[in-house]
């Protein structure tokens, strides 16, 4: 793996964490984002320090690169990120259109009681 591969999965693992902790000094973030972005940037060093695994782990696999290898495992933990904030997302929409339905329903039970009342 080239050094300057190297040095730049460093670099921006380390960014990472120091942006990570500054968001989470403000409780801008939960703490499940949080242990993810840790393990993302936790991931890229140990990609950067241990090498020699990484081209081993790429050699096993069949692939000729070990830059391919940290590209494809850099997706492959997006894609999962991207899945997870998918079904947190659907989740999200079923409980805003349950709690919708109930606030017209309790609309319209007020707007009832308020014309019996004024009748």
């Amino acid at each position: 793996m080239p050094i300057i591969l190297r040095i730049m999965l460093i670099v921006g693992s380390l960014a990472t964490g120091i942006y990570i902790r500054g968001k989470l000094r403000k409780s801008q973030m939960q703490i499940e984002d949080v242990i993810f972005w840790l393990f993302f940037a936790a991931a890229l060093i140990f990609m950067s320090v241990f090498p020699e695994l990484i081209v081993w782990f790429a050699e096993l696999i069949g692939i000729d690169s070990a830059v391919n290898f940290v590209f494809l495992c850099v997706i492959f933990l997006m894609l999962i990120r991207c899945f997870s904030l998918s079904v947190k997302v659907s989740t999200l929409e079923v409980k805003l259109k349950e709690l919708t339905e109930r606030l017209s329903v309790k609309d319209a039970l007020i707007q009832d009681e308020e014309r019996k009342e004024s009748e």
